[in-house]
């Protein structure tokens, strides 16, 4: 796209990486699952089409140009396509807020027409979660999901997940996720926010690519199990995996629309619903509620 230099050494590098990968996961899926090849075959433009760059202000808003680019080149965007880059000099968490994306770490963004209907919709951020939580422990990094979908160790943030629905210029809708994972990099002093690097936690350097390529393989699949949840209309897989890799279950937490300006309640967590909503108990007025939107933080 112009004005964005892409980096076509790794391109070439991620992708005969993310093939050789792609292999020995779909044989142990295949050994494992009868249901394997349908599942796969509708997760399988995950990565199919790969952007890299050395330096972007946004992956997210790289997406959104990438689709609007291609209705001027009368082009279909393909869903599933992922831009990743170096560097992202404007990057941002929730609430706009600010997120350094220095080089050293994984940052990367990809589009998803949405092919199943609202609630399963609601599932795909999840699959995302459970991803890269897998690739990570995998690894031997034991990470666990902090609802919505912070990626924890011990407390402190390892990485974050974003998701946004997106309104085409042609009236057409596209989910667009955006992954920022601290891997190799270093933060500034004046972060106030407890985050931590897989380089810190396990006293090495990362392999980068590798991890991203694990991730990649993991997301083919529970894409496709989102879409087994609507064909068969039965989400409890996805939402026991999500289970399996949390820690907060049963736990006390604050919760707050945005921690940073609405004051703070303290809740129980209790579970999930069947499409991804929180079950929390209010400490102050013993009410069960179901929560969609949010945040959570450790007292």
């Amino acid at each position: 796209m112009e004005g964005l230099i892409r980096d076509r050494e790794r391109e070439i590098i991620l992708k005969n990486m993310v093939q050789k990968l792609k292999k020995e996961e779909f044989e142990k899926r295949y050994a494992k699952e009868k249901e394997a090849e349908r599942i796969l075959r509708r997760g399988e433009m995950i990565g199919a089409n790969l952007w890299c760059y050395h330096s972007v202000t946004r992956t997210m808003e790289v997406a959104k140009k990438y689709i609007e680019n291609c209705y001027t080149l009368r082009q279909t965007p393909y869903s599933g396509t992922v831009f990743i880059a170096q560097t992202v000099n404007q990057a941002q968490g929730r609430y706009n807020r600010k997120w350094y994306a220095l080089p050293g770490g994984l940052w990367f963004s990809f589009i998803l027409y949405p092919e199943v209907e609202s609630p399963y919709i609601h599932l795909y951020p999840l699959s995302l979660g459970i991803a890269c939580c897998e690739a990570l422990r995998e690894i031997g990094i034991n990470v666990c999901i902090k609802w919505v979908n912070d990626l924890i160790f011990n407390r402190h943030k390892v990485g974050g997940i974003l998701s946004e629905t997106y309104i085409s210029s042609r009236k057409e809708t596209y989910l667009i996720f955006g992954v920022g994972i601290n891997v190799n990099n270093s933060f500034p002093s004046t972060l106030d926010i407890p985050a931590i690097s897989l380089k810190k936690i396990t006293g090495k350097a990362l392999n980068i690519d590798l991890l991203f390529s694990l991730i990649l393989i993991k997301l083919i699949w529970y894409v496709g199990l989102v879409h087994e949840a609507e064909l068969k209309k039965e989400t409890q897989e996805i939402i026991e995996m999500w289970l399996k890799y949390t820690n907060i279950l049963g736990q006390k937490m604050y919760y707050a629309e945005d921690l940073k300006i609405d004051k703070k309640r303290e809740v129980e967590i209790l579970g999930l619903d069947p499409f991804g909503g929180l079950i929390v108990r209010f400490c102050d007025t013993e009410r069960v509620e179901t929560l969609y939107s949010g945040e959570l933080t450790y007292i």
